[in-house]
């Protein structure tokens, strides 16, 4: 009986101490891994880069171009042909055609054609940014270019704190914001002496600055938010706006006088080049929208009008 006890204690006794040397090796290994995962490097995702200055560079000078030359040729085509809703459809037409050209010519360009995932929340940026257009071109008809580059001077400082709300980007230095506020005043003061009051004028001006600062805003959110290329986002924009302009075309009573239209050689080149500048102006708009904020990008658009003042004064 000893000798069996002696052999079964014997063999627990072994049992015990290889379960003990397993523990000890499972042990180790956690250990050996928690040592390595010590030793290894944390990876984390890299910081969002920035655009190189010489982008932002090309991006303010072509946008400047665009935008010092695009309202005094509206102002002339308006004057030759007074049919904002027939002038926007052109444009529209036009830049659309010229992206489809380009992908036709290049099918390997990143320019993606029309998917209704990516048209949703093109939806409503395109709905402002007509009635921006819109009433741009209705205020010209009433008041002078220099009246809608000082309400156009009034709208970073409202951009800057709409963006401060719903993006969450910082507001501008106190200095900067002292410049902002005596550009607004500057432009409260010019409304108030301006000879050339007109309350449809300013009312039509009211409905821009509104819709411009909303723009402005929202459609830096969606460019952030919607990845596409800068073509694509100009083929987008400019034929979801087409059937806006032929509704508004209906609703203001254009549709019947723009048939009558005796269309001459002057009329023809004024159209063709507002087209021209329009396709430009698309490009040139979604292209800095991607590179700065959208308070830089109210700022860039105030001090190009500068330019616009000097050409207005030379044509009119």
């Amino acid at each position: 009986m000893s000798s069996k006890s002696d052999a079964q204690i014997v063999g627990k006794a072994t049992e015990s101490d290889e379960e003990i040397g397993e523990e000890m090796n499972t042990l180790f290994d956690k250990g050996s891994a928690l040592d390595t995962m010590k030793m290894e490097p944390k990876t984390s995702s890299p910081p969002p880069t920035e655009p190189p200055r010489s982008a932002i560079i090309f991006g303010v000078a072509l946008y400047a171009f665009c935008s010092s030359t695009l309202l005094v040729i509206n102002k002339v085509a308006m004057h030759l042909v007074p049919h904002s809703s027939l002038i926007l459809f052109c444009q529209f037409l036009s830049s659309a055609a010229a992206v489809r050209g380009l992908f036709a010519m290049r099918p390997d360009m990143d320019i993606e054609l029309l998917k209704w995932d990516k048209a949703k929340p093109f939806a409503l940026a395109t709905l402002v940014f007509y009635l921006c257009l819109f009433s741009n071109t209705q205020a010209l008809k009433s008041v002078n270019v220099e009246t809608v580059i000082v309400v156009r001077s009034c709208s970073p400082i409202a951009v800057a704190f709409l963006e401060r709300a719903t993006l969450g980007r910082p507001l501008p230095s106190l200095l900067g914001l002292m410049a902002l506020l005596m550009i607004a005043a500057g432009a409260a003061l010019y409304v108030v002496t301006d000879q050339g009051f007109k309350v449809e004028g300013y009312t039509w001006l009211s409905v821009y600055f509104v819709s411009i600062v909303s723009e402005m805003v929202f459609v830096k959110f969606v460019v952030d938010t919607v990845p596409m290329s800068t073509w694509t986002r100009v083929y987008y924009n400019n034929v979801m706006s087409l059937p806006m302009a032929i509704i508004s075309a209906f609703a203001m009573g254009d549709s019947s006088s723009i048939a009558e239209i005796e269309w001459t050689a002057g009329k023809i080149c004024a159209v063709l080049l507002s087209c021209v500048v329009g396709v430009a102006i698309s490009y040139a708009g979604f292209n800095l929208r991607k590179l700065v904020s959208a308070t830089s990008f109210t700022v860039v658009g105030v001090v190009c009008k500068l330019i616009t003042v000097l050409i207005n004064d030379v044509i009119w």
